[in-house]
């Protein structure tokens, strides 16, 4: 099959911590001369058969992999995040996110150094800030604990949750090891009497918080109005965005927190059974 030549890039979403099939895509983007840029928001410390997402690919293809450091991340700074890749694209993308400058001010303001910069392209002020660089070192070093405590509390989920016919659990492959971001169930609402916004309401009703990761972008009323989209143009998506509900999950949860979450779900269930 010949390739499209307006396709530049393929972007791969590690949707809540669980990585992509990363050998077939990066197969496709060899083949096809496509560079690979990596959505990781959710991805730290993610890995794919052994290898870290974020790790290199390989010098045969190109490959950009983007984290987020926001307040509900695995490593929070309160804002930012982290670019990964060769490294003449980052040097490229420390450009892009000061103005375009050459030298930050890092480099002009030292002994080695010479007030004397230019702008040689277009840029923004997208830099993290060092204070919030600064904390999330400090979070870096806490990073393999506070994994390890969502994986622990993923386990006790799967096993808690196991067997509930009103959902479907999350599925991790063997050959990857998830960041363990978001906990998402599916409702099987088909053995329900009450719908998805019921749900929630009734955890909340329980002091149970929850979410929906995510809505579908074309239900959104600027997508939706500029471009006439209509939910069943995209079925799929519409109807996995009608199913999901995102449990809470957080490294400061206790054993008591992620079974009283499990005992209320198990509550609703039962209660609302066809």
């Amino acid at each position: 099959m010949k390739a499209d030549p307006t396709i530049k890039a393929i972007m791969p979403v590690h949707l809540y911590g669980h990585p992509c099939e990363m050998d077939a895509i990066l197969d496709i983007a060899r083949r096809h001369r496509l560079a690979v840029i990596e959505d990781a928001a959710h991805a730290l410390p993610a890995s794919y058969r052994g290898r870290m997402i974020g790790a290199p690919a390989g010098d045969d293809v190109t490959n950009l992999v983007a984290f987020s450091f926001y307040a509900n991340k695995n490593l929070a700074t309160g804002e930012g995040g982290m670019l990964t890749g060769p490294q003449h694209l980052i040097d490229q993308a420390r450009k892009w996110s000061l103005h375009g400058m050459s030298r930050d001010a890092h480099q002009r303001y030292t002994e080695e150094g010479s007030w004397f910069y230019e702008v040689e392209l277009p840029g923004f002020k997208y830099n993290m800030p060092d204070v919030q660089a600064a904390i999330g070192i400090h979070q870096l070093a806490r990073l393999p604990q506070m994994q390890r405590r969502r994986r622990e509390i993923v386990d006790q989920y799967d096993e808690g949750l196991a067997g509930m016919a009103g959902l479907e659990r999350p599925v991790q492959r063997n050959d990857v090891e998830s960041a363990c971001h978001v906990y998402a169930i599916r409702l099987n609402l088909d053995r329900l009497t009450i719908n998805r916004s019921r749900f929630i309401a009734e955890l909340r009703q329980r002091n149970i918080g929850s979410s929906v990761h995510f809505i579908p972008i074309h239900i959104h009323p600027y997508y939706r109005d500029k471009y006439g989209f209509t939910p069943d143009q995209f079925p799929i998506a519409y109807g996995a965005y009608q199913r999901l509900v995102s449990l809470p999950l957080s490294p400061k949860f206790s054993d008591g927190d992620v079974a009283d979450v499990i005992e209320a779900v198990g509550d609703i269930l039962e209660q609302n059974k066809h």
